[in-house]
């Protein structure tokens, strides 16, 4: 079956045509701006021609061809997280809190948990979730460049986690693998990958995945679905295999003027057509109960040392051998493959703490710090030394009081400590 027959099943003719004739539509773009690191305000001044999202806040519009944010110096310093402009209605449907336990099961690169994030404020606590080991370490890097201390980045199949937890994650994002009908217009090599048996098959490892996601949620929590595809077997068909096979229950998505709802008003659609992104498919689910958050805890660690030493006001750190990680809350990974237990903090030497790169991209109460112009900001991140006068230590290099990275000063001079892989040629 080719792909224009097949989406016959939910769309007429005039809805596919509608769908097939966006190829010389312009691609749009969209940026996640980080507000602990910039304001609204500085940043629509600094870039004027961006529009706002027509449903999400904090997230804006953009052209290539006006802006190129991907070699600013703000990308490197995690003031943003360039993304595709359906990926933030995900999060922005789930509507995560700050005390909610979230699961991404299939989270790299990274928008929906970084969003998800930013949205609790970096409060409570997301297991952000990769099986591909390249594309969870490419999560984990985004996740250090914006100083996310509520996200614990792990490389395990679902399977792993099936089998340790169960009725306890209160919100859960599975961004399924799928077809990728709805990145047509991006990338042509999906294109001509397609194929209905494709399609099918993935269905059935969809039906797997959220059949095992469910069993992960708690009692009155909410899980969110979603799928690059346009395909109904992929979207409407998956929904309706767990609402007839479990307890489920559909979540309405009120209506909106950006979304198509099929006949069968199971989930919504992003059509190019009608919405400024590539296409996507949408659905809440909840599970019955009364919601009950566990995350509060008194619990604390026993490094009071290290604290003090970096200024940290809160947080829970975990210690994995000789290195320091920091999170909101202890959670139990034992038996899983974790990249990232929260922020980086360091390592403890013989010849004492060796505060790590990571630990300069989160806010704190650290004792020395020095605020650079854009021209000295510029040669550090090309690893240059620099002349400038300063306090001798450890000092965090800081631009319009954004963290940018390490360095020891000794007699006005610092020694650069911004990792060799980062640097800007």
């Amino acid at each position: 079956m080719d792909f224009i027959t097949h989406l016959k099943k939910y769309l007429t003719e005039v809805e596919i045509s509608n769908l097939t004739s966006t190829s010389n539509l312009k691609v749009k773009h969209a940026l996640l701006l980080n507000e602990e690191k910039m304001s609204k305000e500085d940043f629509l001044f600094e870039f004027p021609n961006v529009t706002k999202h027509p449903l999400v806040d904090g997230v804006y519009l953009y052209e290539d061809e006006e802006y190129q944010f991907g070699k600013h110096i703000y990308h490197d310093l995690g003031v943003y997280y360039l993304f595709e402009p359906c990926s933030s209605i995900v999060s922005y449907l789930l509507n995560p809190q700050e005390d909610d336990l979230v699961l991404d099961i299939a989270a790299a690169p990274g928008g929906k948990s970084l969003h998800t994030s930013l949205l609790m404020k970096n409060k409570g606590l997301i297991i952000s979730n990769e099986i591909q080991n390249a594309r969870s370490l490419i999560l984990s890097s985004n996740v250090e460049r914006l100083g996310r201390k509520n996200i614990i980045v792990t490389n395990n199949s679902l399977d792993d986690i099936y089998n340790k937890y169960d009725d306890i994650f209160t919100k859960i994002i599975l961004d399924a693998p799928c077809s990728g009908s709805g990145m047509f217009r991006k990338l042509e090599s999906m294109k001509e990958d397609w194929t209905y048996n494709k399609v099918l098959s993935l269905a059935t490892l969809q039906k797997d995945l959220i059949s095992k996601a469910y069993s992960l949620l708690a009692h009155g929590g909410t899980l969110v679905y979603s799928t690059c595809s346009f395909s109904y077997e992929e979207d409407e068909e998956v929904i309706e295999y767990l609402l007839n096979n479990s307890d489920a229950e559909l979540v309405e998505i009120e209506d909106n003027q950006y979304f198509y709802k099929s006949k069968s008003k199971v989930g919504i659609h992003l059509f190019p057509h009608i919405f400024p992104g590539e296409g996507h498919y949408i659905c809440l689910i909840k599970k019955p109960g009364v919601l009950e958050k566990n995350l509060v805890s008194n619990k604390k660690d026993s490094f009071s040392n290290i604290h003090k030493l970096l200024g940290l006001d809160e947080g829970y750190i975990y210690q994995n051998n000789n290195t320091y990680y920091l999170t909101n809350y202890p959670f139990d990974i034992k038996g899983l493959h974790v990249i990232r237990l929260g922020v980086k903090l360091g390592t403890l030497e013989k010849y004492g703490f060796d505060i790590d790169h990571n630990f300069s991209h989160i806010q704190s109460n650290f004792n020395n710090v020095i605020d650079l112009d854009l021209e000295t900001v510029e040669k550090y991140l090309k690893g240059e030394q620099l002349n400038v006068k300063c306090n001798n230590g450890m000092i965090i290099v800081t631009y319009k009081n954004i963290g940018v990275g390490l360095g020891k000063a000794t007699n006005n001079k610092i020694n650069n400590k911004y990792p060799k892989g980062l640097r800007r040629k």
